[in-house]
């Protein structure tokens, strides 16, 4: 229950990256992602490691050595860039650094975690707490627009909503999965008429947050994966009426908090209360400005130019770094694409890797009938092809936390009779 809180606090404040301390890349989330590595890692230290991950399936453990496999061909790469010279170490220290940190929490997930059922109570937390607190930031927003010093608005008020992040994309890294993760707690959940009424307010609020990000990659992901969610919804739990209902209403409302908070609207009624608030919602949204000027047809050249660099050294890449460019490779810039940015720190090896590693976890999350989890993390990785979020720890928690799951019941308490526990907790309907 500890180390659930820990991990679920620490991943939701990491994305709040307004909370670290004179701009160090150590904050709040990150301090209690360290208490929960802190919590989880003595067992390992004290040799219970073998005792535990030899409870588990040959998938969970190789998942941890998977882990570790990439490290070592990041190092590699890193250790060829600074030979080259054309990625010394002081441009890419950090960001090992940071591959580490993700890398050591995603570990002890897979080692405290006891079952499906106890992932499944991971991702309810993380899901409500993260639209509870998405929902209240962007209410506050709406009618304040500063919290403190805070400003939760980029490019002026109500153009994109950053709420506690310094960079919006980082606010809808957090947000573009919870839809589909909301629907699965929805479906599996036991729930009362008055929790299921407050999820649908939470779940509505935060799409108007979501998409208050101005994200162009959250919108198009949305818009396209959403109905395709409960058509293959409706295909794989048929019986399910009261979770397509209240899905369909939570995503009904939301549509409709984004239309009362867009331009048109507002300029109809802006004479009611422009005295009292200069713009709401997302009014000016349509002005999209991406972080760097990086927009879609300065990615094109981004990314043709990171095919160039990854060219120089196919196999294990160069480490981690910005090198790619809008001039030419090498330009101090990265690639704005999380699997071409990874393909220039490890190679076409590293790429494959994690690339397999996401595809195994889809199929299995498909194959067991939890349609959710496998569009939460489509989701996810389609947003990463126009952002690099492998540096933070909340891209690999999730990937983990879904590989797990996907796992199946493997623990020695699961093995002695939580099977049917587990398998109501996590929806699962084929093993």
């Amino acid at each position: 229950m500890v180390t659930r809180a820990l991990l679920a606090a620490g991943l939701i404040t990491a994305t709040m990256t307004r909370l670290r301390p004179f701009e160090t890349p150590f904050g709040v989330g990150e301090v209690l992602l360290l208490l929960f590595i802190l919590v989880v890692l003595p067992g390992w230290l004290q040799g219970a490691l073998r005792h535990r991950l030899a409870a588990k399936p040959w998938q969970h453990v190789s998942l941890i050595g998977c882990y570790a496999a990439l490290f070592l061909v990041l190092m590699v790469g890193c250790w060829q860039g600074n030979q080259s010279g054309l990625n010394p170490y002081a441009g890419s220290v950090r960001d090992m650094l940071a591959y580490a940190f993700c890398f050591l929490v995603s570990a002890g997930i897979v080692v405290n975690s006891d079952g499906p059922g106890d992932v499944a109570r991971t991702l309810r937390d993380l899901t409500w707490v993260g639209l509870s607190v998405s929902a209240i930031i962007w209410i506050w927003a709406i009618a304040f627009g500063a919290l403190g010093e805070f400003n939760l608005w980029y490019g002026g008020y109500g153009v994109r909503f950053t709420g506690l992040a310094i960079n919006p994309n980082q606010n809808a890294l957090l947000l573009v999965s919870l839809p589909f993760l909301l629907f699965f707690l929805l479906r599996t959940s036991a729930a009362g008429l008055w929790e299921r009424r407050f999820g649908i307010a939470v779940g509505a609020v935060g799409l108007a947050a979501g998409w208050s990000t101005g994200s162009a990659a959250l919108r198009f992901i949305w818009i396209a994966l959403i109905p395709m969610m409960i058509m293959a919804g409706m295909f794989f739990h048929s019986e399910l009426q009261r979770a397509r209902r209240d899905y369909a209403l939570t995503v009904g409302l939301g549509a409709m908090l984004i239309f009362l908070s867009s331009e048109s609207m507002v300029s109809r009624v802006h004479y009611l209360f422009d005295d009292v608030l200069p713009g709401t919602g997302t009014m000016n949204a349509e002005q999209m400005m991406l972080t760097g000027g990086a927009g879609w047809t300065d990615r094109l050249t981004l990314w043709e130019n990171a095919w160039v660099v990854l060219q120089g050294s196919p196999v294990f890449g160069y480490g981690p770094g910005a090198l790619s460019g809008m001039s030419g490779p090498f330009g101090g810039s990265e690639a704005h694409n999380s699997l071409l940015d990874w393909m220039m720190a490890t190679g076409f090896l590293g790429g494959v890797v994690l690339t397999a590693l996401v595809s195994v976890v889809l199929w299995r999350s498909a194959r067991q009938g939890n349609i959710e989890l496998f569009f939460a993390l489509l989701a996810l990785w389609a947003f990463s092809m126009a952002h690099h979020v492998l540096r933070h720890p909340w891209m690999w928690a999730m990937l983990t936390l879904l590989a797990v799951h996907a796992g199946g019941v493997y623990s020695r308490k699961s093995r002695a009779g939580s099977t049917r526990n587990d398998a109501k907790a996590d929806g699962t309907c084929a093993g």
